[in-house]
């Protein structure tokens, strides 16, 4: 650490006492800081009453922005203020821009002491929160004395801080309460329309209890099979889509499209419970089916939202085809891209406190949004291991049922 130079946390040696030992003997004293709050007030005025009282100057510049300014800290700053002449104090108005500096300055003789960082002149600043900030000392002359002089001369000049008097200080306080009413008003519905979140440090503890889950490690070494079979089925339907719809081929999207669904007796090699009951409508337009399904293999190598769009174009007018099926096609020919996304995975998102759809349907999951899903299911699978999306379908499909059963312990963020 250069000379001069230390770092000050909240760890050990806290900003407060960082604070005290600056102000202790200063002749000159200049503070700005975005949030005043009344414990900041309460630590700093008595220090500034005795600098003061002892012939120091001081200068404060406080910020207003969103009224995370206390009035009742305004007021204790006001009152010094009026006690000892000379002692200035200014408020900077609201503004698109936030005023949002944290420096404390002092002067002791010929030697500067400064303390820039996070710190604002609150209780939680001052001792508890995570902060850091610089003490610097340093000397008349010195770029950084330059810089800070001609800082605070721009702020003694600047139209937006206006000296503190009791004038200023009742219309703050006015709307200061008016802003607190509303914004109780707006905390308690948003809170109520929030999802109930849990904390995500959650699903390592989820994912044993799944691992150790005799029914569900079935299930998932008989997804895996039916994967693969799922994969050669797919491209054997994929591959009728140059020939004339013969009667053969007719039978091979039947019987592989049934099998796939799970519908009159299907093997059910798609994982997602019901997709038959809608699906089973899409037997009956085999051209557009072919089509569909050589679309789907011909973009398993593009980007998830280049994929998913064109088959939502493509799939959407086709009679049981929705986003259930589309994504289970594209999440087969290519499971480390695609994510099927189906009304278990939006029960499971919301579980984790991720809002979606409430239906999973083609016209409610734009492009953009499939591909952001995709990469939120990826980011779960890369937490627990999972080889691909599919394998962390299972999981998501395990957390809803469990959830749903409430055989899960749903701890808040």
């Amino acid at each position: 650490m250069a000379d001069g130079v230390s770092l000050v946390s909240n760890e050990g040696a806290d900003h407060s006492a960082s604070i005290r030992d600056l102000l202790d003997g200063a002749d000159e004293v200049k503070i700005a800081v975005a949030f005043l709050k009344r414990g900041g007030a309460e630590f700093i005025v008595s220090m500034l009453h005795e600098r003061l009282a002892a012939g120091a100057t001081a200068e404060i510049f406080v910020g207003t922005d969103f009224f995370h300014t206390d009035p009742c800290a305004l007021e204790k700053l006001l009152s010094l203020k009026q006690r000892h002449p000379s002692c200035t104090v200014s408020v900077a108005s609201r503004a698109a821009a936030t005023f949002h500096p944290k420096l404390y300055a002092v002067r002791k003789g010929d030697v500067y002491r400064s303390l820039v960082g996070s710190a604002n002149l609150t209780a939680g600043a001052l001792a508890t929160n995570e902060e850091l900030s610089l003490c610097v000392v340093h000397a008349a002359g010195d770029p950084l004395t330059r810089s800070l002089e001609d800082t605070f001369e721009r702020y003694r000049t600047w139209d937006r801080l206006q000296g503190l008097d009791p004038l200023l200080l009742q219309q703050y306080a006015s709307d200061h309460a008016i802003d607190k009413r509303e914004r109780d008003k707006y905390e308690k519905a948003r809170d109520a329309a929030l999802p109930k979140g849990i904390d995500l440090r959650v699903i390592a503890d989820w994912y044993k209890r799944y691992l150790a889950d005799p029914k569900a490690m079935t299930d998932l070494a008989t997804r895996k099979w039916s994967r693969a079979k799922a994969l050669r089925l797919q491209r054997a339907i994929a591959a009728l889509s140059e020939e004339t719809i013969t009667q053969k081929a007719r039978a091979t999207l039947r019987e592989g499209l049934g099998d796939l669904m799970g519908s009159a007796g299907g093997a059910h090699l798609w994982g997602s419970g019901s997709i038959f009951r809608q699906g089973s409508k899409a037997l009956n337009h085999e051209k557009d089916m072919i089509g569909l399904f050589a679309l789907a293999r011909s973009v398993s190598g593009r980007p998830a939202r280049e994929g998913y769009g064109a088959i939502r174009k493509a799939g959407e007018p086709i009679p049981g085809v929705g986003l259930n099926m589309a994504t289970e096609m594209l999440c087969t020919f290519a499971p480390t891209r695609y994510a099927i996304f189906n009304g278990n995975t939006v029960g499971a998102l919301e579980a984790l406190g991720i809002e979606t759809a409430r239906y999973a349907q083609f016209h409610a999951i734009s492009p953009a949004r499939y591909e952001q899903l995709c990469e939120t299911i990826k980011a779960l699978g890369n937490r627990i291991g999972t080889s691909d999306l599919s394998e962390a379908d299972a999981f998501l499909n395990w957390i809803y049922w469990e959830v749903k059963a409430g055989r899960l312990q749903r701890k808040a963020a």
